[in-house]
């Protein structure tokens, strides 16, 4: 055989092997594939703090804290809303009509039948409720200690990044270094500048779904302006699910279709600004990657690890395009998954004599 199909099966195995791997062990690389991505973020402001004296376990410990924080006041937030939604009574009812229209529009319509929950209650026993008990406490329990090791496994990664980068040297022979460094210092600016510029997109839209719904006179708007803004982490559907609960508010305070449709409009139209004009503004360093294996990565990333995996698939995608446009042997994979910008020097194929 080719020794050139040696190669490009090769790789094909390893890819296979790789998502076998994640997919068996994902408890394990789950928080600490979030952690990378979260030290990136909190990389700058290590190294800020460093270049005034600040020892670096110190700056790692603080941004640990930091995210800490952010994280309880997101959970005290959605906390405060629930206990607000719980408590207004004619609301759950009117969602509750809303969900049945559209289930019986459905099954009308299109034929789709989709079960409710009515009577579910009616039906669970005592012993049924304690295993639900049981379930959901587990859940959070699970919930809690991911967040625990992603927070350690961040402090971590923070403190020893230097450690990190002088193995990924030691794995090339000398005459390859410079070309592992280019790898990381791009990999590394350009999940950067995606991640602050994704921080900066959602700000503007939290902000200005906050101003369009309650102009509109969507209930919570705030809630559900900041619920919108953080769903873009996850593209596409993010968005979907994000305008289709703002529609369903809408409706269930008794706002109509009119209502509805100011709400289409606001969203597309802010949508359309931030997509032609604040995107290319704060995301300047950018690795085009084809739409194509955008979808087909988040799906990978659900499958594999859910929602996180959702996260985490579009930064690991364009630092997979980069080590592809980089390894000479590896172009016709970085070509496949998006445009490819020319680089100087490459790494000779292996084959090649």
């Amino acid at each position: 055989m080719n020794r050139f199909w040696v190669y490009y099966c090769a790789v094909l195995l390893a890819i296979l092997l790789t998502a076998i791997l994640l997919y068996i062990a994902r408890l394990v690389f789950m928080p600490l594939a979030v952690a990378g991505m979260l030290a990136l973020v909190f990389m700058r402001l290590c190294d800020w703090l460093e270049r005034r004296g600040v020892p670096r376990l110190l700056t790692a410990l603080i941004s640990g804290v930091l995210f800490a924080g952010l994280v309880a006041g997101v959970v005290l937030l959605v906390n405060w809303y629930i206990h607000r939604f719980a408590a207004d009574d004619s609301l759950q009812q009117n969602i509750g009509e809303v969900i049945a229209q559209a289930r019986g529009f459905l099954r009308d319509q299109w034929g789709v039948n989709v079960r409710g929950t009515k009577g579910m209650w009616s039906l669970i026993g005592s012993a049924d409720a304690g295993k639900m008990t049981t379930t959901v406490v587990g859940s959070i329990v699970a919930v809690v200690m991911h967040l625990i090791l992603t927070v350690v496994y961040m402090v971590m990664l923070l403190s020893m990044r230097g450690h990190v980068k002088e193995f990924f040297l030691r794995l090339v022979k000398p005459e390859n270094e410079q070309k592992v460094r280019t790898i990381l210092t791009r990999s590394v600016k350009v999940a950067q500048d995606y991640i602050f510029g994704m921080m900066i997109v959602i700000l503007y839209l939290c902000t200005l779904y906050s101003v369009a719904f309650s102009v509109i006179g969507v209930r919570y708007a705030v809630f559900f302006a900041i619920l919108c803004g953080l769903l873009e982490i996850i593209p596409f559907v993010g968005s979907i699910t994000g305008t289709t609960l703002t529609c369903i508010m809408a409706l269930s305070q008794g706002g109509g279709m009119h209502m509805v449709v100011w709400v289409l409009v606001s969203y597309a139209t802010i949508q359309a600004s931030q997509f032609y004009i604040v995107a290319p503004l704060v995301m300047r360093e950018q690795v085009n990657l084809s739409p194509l294996f955008t979808i087909v990565v988040l799906i990978a990333g659900d499958l594999l690890w859910g929602i996180p995996g959702m996260i985490v698939a579009i930064p690991c995608l364009a630092i997979l395009k980069i080590v592809c446009d980089e390894v000479e042997f590896l172009q016709s994979f970085g070509f496949l998954l998006g445009r490819t910008r020319p680089t100087h020097g490459r790494w000779k194929r292996p084959w090649a004599k």
